[in-house]
């Protein structure tokens, strides 16, 4: 099965201290790392490190950093081919601190002037050979316009909801499998238990929902017996829990084209995020498929 992915990718510029300077004073580094970020970018490395056929489309300028952006994708072995390249435009970036003493951390961001990616540069015969649509909301009408198509021609979609706009409400309604937040979970639904919150969402259309809950692991449930899950989360030393959500992802989407259980599938993706906290940045501890297994394992 290839697994295409549509959304955000930007650099991330990563750098560890014992604690955040005061302000007008400069501290030196611990730890630094410049790699590749974005939520949707990440689930495809994610599964292009376990031998998964992938493919990415965002949006970056043609600048430097645009080229960095691409250059970590394909450096991976995740197909750029139809990466969409904005002339004149400066790409995205983040640069975040980690403070080890309280496990906090700043991050500072620009989106550059790199437009949203537009309907009219997404055709539908970029699922031409995908078996699975990932999207992360970041460009709804695009990706709705994907989403649509996708479930006409029977491919399997998986949304990452992060954020409350005007169009998530369709994307929520067109998604085969919904994984967000308890915040997002919690805003969209109205609801203040856990198991309210999976009804309400499981109501509007999707087959089956995950909320993931940060170190209390993650609930699950699927709209055919509509009875919650609860996974309890891998215990791990955090160092930084930058794109763990994004690993999380991916190794959720994993699970699905395993055919697996739901349950199963969620304690898989519990400990791929939860490692993936223990490095900096999200691209850093992605773990090998045995030892995730052999962990997720111990959780259900």
């Amino acid at each position: 099965m290839r697994v295409l992915g549509v959304g955000r990718c930007t650099m991330d510029y990563l750098g560890v201290v014992h604690r955040f300077a005061e302000a007008d004073f400069k501290l030196e580094f611990q730890q630094f790392s410049t790699q590749g970020g974005g939520a949707a970018a990440t689930a495809m490395v994610t599964l292009a490190r376990w031998g998964v056929d992938t493919k990415f489309v965002g949006k970056v300028g043609d600048d430097v950093r645009g080229d960095e952006i691409v250059s970590t994708l394909v450096g991976e072995g995740v197909d750029t081919s139809s990466m969409v390249v904005c002339p004149d435009a400066v790409s995205q970036l983040s640069f975040i601190v980690v403070e080890t003493a309280s496990r906090h951390k700043q991050t500072y961001f620009t989106e550059g002037n790199v437009p949203e990616l537009a309907v009219d540069e997404v055709d539908v015969s970029l699922l031409d050979g995908i078996g699975l649509l990932h999207v992360d909301g970041s460009a709804s009408r695009a990706q709705s316009k994907l989403m649509r198509a996708a479930r006409e021609q029977g491919i399997t979609t998986v949304l990452d909801a992060e954020e409350i706009t005007p169009e998530i409400s369709e994307l929520v309604a067109l998604a085969d499998y919904l994984v967000c937040s308890e915040r997002f979970a919690s805003q969209f639904s109205g609801e203040g238990s856990l198991e309210g919150m999976c009804l309400a969402l499981i109501d509007r259309g999707p087959l089956a929902v995950v909320v993931t809950l940060g170190d209390e692991g993650s609930v699950a449930m699927r709209r055919e017996t509509r009875a919650m899950i609860r996974v309890p989360a891998h215990d791990v030393e955090v160092l930084d829990t930058t794109g763990a959500g994004d690993v999380f992802h991916g190794a959720f989407i994993y699970g699905v084209m395993q055919a697996w259980p739901l349950e199963r599938t969620v304690a898989f993706a519990n400990v791929a995020g939860a490692i993936a906290c223990t490095g900096l940045g999200g691209r850093s501890q992605i773990a090998e498929l045995g030892v995730i297994e052999e962990l997720g394992a111990s959780l259900v």
